[in-house]
């Protein structure tokens, strides 16, 4: 019971992340600098250059080298 009573508070808390965004509105969200990669090239390039010289691709934020140690 006392879980149900704690799901229940925090569930308006998950739903007031929700925005509707107008149509005017989106020409703010659409701009260069609120992409979540400001540079998709030089990632890319980063990405290559790690892939290259470690023989590993992706995992990025984990700890650990391309040699399968952590």
């Amino acid at each position: 019971m006392k879980k149900v009573m704690i799901a229940a508070g925090l569930f308006p808390l998950f739903l007031s992340g929700c925005a509707n965004v107008e149509p005017w509105e989106r020409e703010n969200l659409a701009k260069d600098h609120m992409a979540l990669d400001a540079n998709p090239l030089l990632s890319a390039f980063k990405e290559h250059a790690d892939f290259s010289r470690e023989g590993t691709s992706g995992g990025y934020g984990l700890s650990g080298g391309g040699c399968g140690c952590n």
